[in-house]
């Protein structure tokens, strides 16, 4: 019956609300994972940054210490679902990951995989799901079977 609950459609319109809170998050607040602020750039590369002197450099980006530059590392942050999960995956910018953590930019963590506001929401959605499935007063008797 569970499986019935939380079907693959549901996991799809998870999947694309996860991409977009994680991108407004990590890219557009400017907070790692853990929701602590980046650290400042280099004063060299800062300056750069602001200045708009970088190759391909998305100008929106400029004056924030998000992790955007060009924008393509943002926009490979793309929703993926099975027929029981959701997440995001970095198909071809997935390196840009651990260089970014060894700078001390966690966009993503084994201990935590998401920013909490975005495990809140997915807890949230699950949590609606699940008792939309259930008839309000109703006893609902489920067989355990071994």
């Amino acid at each position: 019956m569970l499986e019935k609950m939380l079907d693959k459609n549901f996991f799809r319109s998870l999947s694309n609300r996860i991409r977009k809170d994680y991108v407004e998050h990590i890219f557009e607040k400017g907070k790692d994972v853990f929701g602590k602020s980046y650290k400042p750039y280099s004063k060299e590369y800062g300056e750069a940054k602001r200045g708009n002197k970088i190759k391909r450099q998305s100008g929106a980006f400029a004056n924030k210490v998000t992790p955007v530059l060009t924008g393509d590392f943002m926009n490979d942050a793309k929703p993926n679902h099975t027929r029981n999960s959701a997440s995001v995956k970095f198909a071809a910018h997935g390196g840009k990951v651990n260089h970014l953590a060894k700078m001390g930019r966690k966009v993503t963590d084994d201990r935590q995989p998401f920013p909490k506001g975005v495990i809140n929401m997915i807890e949230r959605e699950v949590k609606r799901e699940v008792d939309s499935k259930f008839p309000k007063n109703k006893v609902v008797r489920i067989k355990i079977k071994k």
